[in-house]
């Protein structure tokens, strides 16, 4: 894929309007980390946006103008890998969000 494909994934993605049960979604996801002991720290608004604009360019890539929870599932992992850090600090997070 080229740069030039990535910059017009992530315009066109862009457009993508989320429905209120995703964004609730997304919303309790975030919480969950921030209301954990499993985690040092939740995730953080750019956290969400970071998710959010993920999982709309997912959809894009997956052939569809509308994104779903699976969407989210796919592109979790990769999203916050770096930016949540288990309680127990030893590299190996026994918390999961997936």
């Amino acid at each position: 894929m080229s740069v030039e494909e990535v910059i017009a994934f992530r315009r066109q993605s862009a457009e993508f309007k989320a429905s209120d049960s995703l964004l609730d979604y997304v919303q309790r996801l975030i919480a969950f980390t921030r209301e954990k002991d499993e985690f040092h720290f939740g995730l953080s608004p750019r956290g969400s946006l970071a998710i959010m604009r993920s999982a709309k360019t997912w959809a894009l890539m997956c052939g569809r103008n509308h994104v779903v929870p699976e969407d989210v599932q796919a592109i979790l992992p990769s999203v916050v890998e770096h930016r949540l850090r288990a309680t127990s600090d030893d590299g190996h997070s026994g918390a999961s969000l997936v």
